[in-house]
């Protein structure tokens, strides 16, 4: 099976491991932004979500399990054709992380102040051939991302720190 045309990696520095058994979702929320000068463009929805996956030991989602309910006009608009990942499609998209199930199920039981992460991203169009969202320097209380994208090695499109 080949790679998802989007990929995730999150790490947990609490402890210095990748953050394996996390529970993260994959959705289209719109297409793209026409103007990006109107705020209310930015205004989109709960999305349709078509994708959810574990990390791995590793604290990769390489592939995703997709919605096999989803309708075919859904997956048109997506880019998926018999529950594949075939042809990634501009527009607005979000992974949703549940962080706090995560640190809920450690042995220490631990809290957090973020009971679940959402990262929105934009895909261009024409689109790069593979988008990586990096969640690292993760902890109970702070989080960061960035995102690359491209082949291999590609961009960084956004830092963030919460």
């Amino acid at each position: 099976m080949s790679v998802s045309p989007i990929t995730c990696h999150i790490l947990d520095t609490a402890i210095g491991k990748p953050a394996a058994n996390v529970t993260c979702s994959l959705y289209y929320m719109a297409p793209e932004i026409d103007n990006p000068v109107n705020e209310s463009a930015y205004e989109l929805g709960s999305g349709t979500l078509f994708a959810m996956a574990k990390t791995d030991a590793d604290g990769r989602i390489k592939n995703w399990v997709y919605d096999p309910q989803l309708s075919s006009e859904n997956q048109a608009k997506i880019g998926l054709k018999q529950n594949q990942h075939t042809d990634l499609k501009p527009g607005v998209y979000k992974i949703k992380f549940l962080t706090g199930k995560y640190f809920a199920q450690l042995a220490d039981n631990s809290r957090s102040f973020f009971p679940f992460v959402e990262i929105y991203f934009k895909i261009d169009n024409p689109p790069d051939h593979h988008y990586h969202i990096h969640f690292t320097f993760f902890s109970k209380f702070g989080i960061t991302e960035y995102i690359t994208r491209g082949k291999l090695n590609g961009n960084v499109l956004g830092f963030i720190i919460f």
